[in-house]
């Protein structure tokens, strides 16, 4: 008995969890979904100095502008969470909560 609970709770460890902003779209293959980053690459290529966002910073206008992204399909993004909404910012899109812009999710864009 004790070797089978053993087994049981190795097994469950095994296996990965994800946060839900972070799944893949349903339908879509996983290798055709952007990779994930831990901070951008910068702002405007012509900016000397841009600002790097890193997971969990909040998006702000005082490091440059950023445009809504409502197309995120075309761009082989996955639907934003209730909630959510896609940003690019220079090279990158940002997946941000609505009401405060905390970022939740970095994907370089192609």
């Amino acid at each position: 008995m004790k070797l089978f609970v053993a087994i049981a709770a190795v097994s469950l460890l095994a296996i990965p969890l994800a946060p839900a902003q972070l799944q893949v779209k349903e339908g879509a293959p996983a290798a055709t979904q952007p990779k994930s980053l831990p901070e951008t690459t910068g702002g405007k290529p012509r900016d000397p100095e841009p600002h790097i966002y890193k997971l969990g910073e909040h998006l702000s206008e005082a490091y440059g502008s950023y445009e809504i992204v409502d197309d995120w399909q075309r761009h082989r993004l996955m639907a934003p969470p209730q909630g959510h909404h896609w940003v690019r910012y220079g090279e990158n899109f940002l997946l941000v909560t609505a009401t405060d812009g905390l970022i939740k999710q970095i994907v370089r864009a192609s």
